[in-house]
């Protein structure tokens, strides 16, 4: 246990101490980011950490006084890296069942989703949401997502197809095709692309 005690200059002895961290009130959006970390050990730990942090601290509490509870929402972005954790896979079912009794809803983010399919416990987490968005698939994952959010082959074929921005929403039994246009700021905001981020530093950093 010595990597993460502080007594001993552990690698991870930003671990061993109790958080400072406290929900802003009325802020839009909290971003935990944890991409920083290592991933084989630091990562995973950090993730069991925080799942449980968000669920006594950001949905219980937001409950407490139900005259004041507020619509909060929690995204699990990349979400097939929790999947070979059964603790984070539990956490993610009680999620979906019980946050929205406490005016909470959950929504999952993967690109990966033959890692769910492997997985029953976790199908249960997609097919229990009554709201899903499909983004254009790759051609050798479509079969998993036909079977079990039984898509008709009119959408299987539109999502192999189907170019960048266009999805497929899916709310009950009701489907509709969209094209995503996000504003220039919201792209600011999600972009990934390490070449269009640094461009984007150097023009701020020119005016």
């Amino acid at each position: 246990m010595k990597q993460y005690i502080r007594e001993y200059d552990g690698q991870m002895a930003y671990f061993d101490g109790q958080s400072t961290f406290e929900l802003l009130d009325g802020a839009p959006f909290i971003n935990l980011d944890i991409s920083g970390l290592e991933e084989r050990f630091a990562r995973p730990l950090a993730q069991q950490i925080l799942l449980s942090w968000i669920w006594e601290k950001y949905v219980k509490k937001n409950s407490e006084d139900r005259a004041k509870a507020n619509k909060k929402r929690v995204l699990v972005d990349e979400a097939w890296m929790l999947l070979p954790y059964p603790e984070a896979v539990d956490f993610l079912n009680t999620m979906a069942r019980r946050a929205r009794k406490r005016n909470v809803s959950l929504a999952i983010i993967s690109q990966r989703f033959q890692d769910f399919y492997e997985k029953p416990e976790a199908q249960a987490v997609l097919t229990s949401s009554d709201t899903k968005l499909f983004l254009a698939q790759d051609k050798s994952e479509i079969q998993y997502l036909k079977e079990v959010f039984k898509l008709s082959e009119g959408e299987a074929g539109f999502l192999v197809t189907c170019l960048k921005g266009e999805g497929l929403l899916k709310v009950g039994q009701d489907t509709a095709i969209l094209q995503i246009t996000p504003t220039a700021k919201e792209f600011e905001f999600v972009e990934t692309n390490l070449n269009n981020i640094v461009n984007a530093k150097k023009k701020n950093a020119i005016q």
